[in-house]
């Protein structure tokens, strides 16, 4: 299923790029192009008054009277908004936790800044802060509304037990969290949806009774077992996808 995810993310802006269409209706017969020119008559201009539409099916311009009867349906969309300003936030919301970030950089190749929050694996609460940046690499053009982007977080994470001593001690170590997504520009703001890989080092300890848990009572490679004790130290190694907001 996330294989198809991120095939999905990656054909997305081309789909949409085929759907940015216009329609020409003309005698009852549809085409489907792009409106090249509109203009209405002008008495000391000789190429007034007629309307140019690409039709994509045929490659070619057709150039009518406006004063025919006819109807044109316009795919209006608005450029891709960049931001303007010195710095950037980003609130992003996963099935794992929440996370916040604040742009320290905003160029158009490098957008640096950094975030934290609060995530949980396996009962154990993770607060990462990290360095972040991302990328928005194609399409190139202000044009379109939709850009595909790749995301690198890579830090340090905390690891806690803050629910009910389910552990005895908890670690926790290197946070890298790389990523591609799908970006809209809505306004003002960006809104997108990525798939990414997490990486987290972490280190337990806890008893040996939790039979309730299942297969984490079963010794791993790197897990060891002593004084009824179980210590794991190791990584979570985890897929991703998260939903989040650039203002």
């Amino acid at each position: 299923m996330k294989k198809i995810i991120f095939i999905y993310f990656l054909l997305f802006p081309f789909l949409l790029d085929a759907q940015k269409i216009d329609l020409l209706i003309l005698d009852g017969v549809r085409y489907k192009g792009k409106l090249i020119n509109y203009s209405k008559f002008d008495i000391r201009d000789k190429d007034s008054g007629q309307l140019s539409f690409l039709i994509n099916k045929f490659n070619d311009t057709l150039k009518i009277d406006i004063d025919r009867n006819f109807k044109l349906k316009i795919n209006k969309f608005s450029e891709y908004y960049h931001f303007t300003k010195k710095t950037w936030n980003n609130i992003e919301l996963s099935g794992r936790g929440i996370f916040i970030s604040k742009g320290l950089v905003n160029k158009k190749l490098y957008n640096f800044g950094i975030g934290s929050g609060i995530y949980t694996i396996d009962r154990i609460n993770f607060i990462p802060i990290y360095l972040k940046n991302f990328y928005d690499f194609y399409p190139t053009n202000r044009k379109a509304t939709f850009k595909l982007f790749a995301e690198n977080n890579i830090g340090f994470s905390i690891g806690k037990d803050l629910g009910i001593e389910d552990y005895i001690k908890t670690e926790g170590g290197f946070y890298w969290n790389p990523s591609l997504g799908i970006k809209k520009s809505v306004g003002k703001t960006h809104i997108s949806l990525k798939l990414g890989y997490l990486f987290q080092n972490y280190f337990s300890e806890h008893n040996n009774w939790w039979g309730f848990w299942g297969p984490i009572d079963m010794l791993l490679p790197e897990q060891n077992l002593s004084d009824d004790i179980i210590r794991r130290d190791g990584s979570f190694k985890r897929m991703t996808l998260s939903f989040s907001v650039f203002f």
